[in-house]
């Protein structure tokens, strides 16, 4: 469903507040097309490949090729997962005057 000229007007302003009030958290929030699905398409491409080799390696009865195909695994999580790591909250927000205690945890 489209937005309508209202919805699109409203939600420009709104990141034009965001990019105003927080522009370390606005470009962070700034998709980059090319940089996460690069990460992301690699991420999945190296764990298929690692799949595959540790499939083979159960099949050949090589545990060493097994553990080898796992470790690949994991590499393409981890190339998977990079933009969402970089875009957690790394710790807790201070006390400021705008926040009640309930806002705080």
């Amino acid at each position: 469903m489209a937005l309508s000229e209202y919805e699109k007007k409203t939600l420009e302003q709104i990141a034009q507040e965001l990019e105003r009030d927080d522009p370390r958290l606005a470009s962070k929030m700034t998709l980059m097309p090319g940089k996460a699905s690069g990460h992301l398409g690699a991420g999945i491409l190296t764990c298929l490949a690692g799949c595959l080799v540790l499939i083979t390696g159960i099949a050949a009865r090589a545990p060493a090729l097994g553990i080898i195909g796992f470790t690949i695994m994991g590499t393409g999580a981890y190339l998977a997962t990079i933009r969402i790591r970089s875009l957690r909250i790394r710790r807790r927000p201070e006390a400021s005057p705008s926040m009640g205690p309930a806002e705080l945890g």
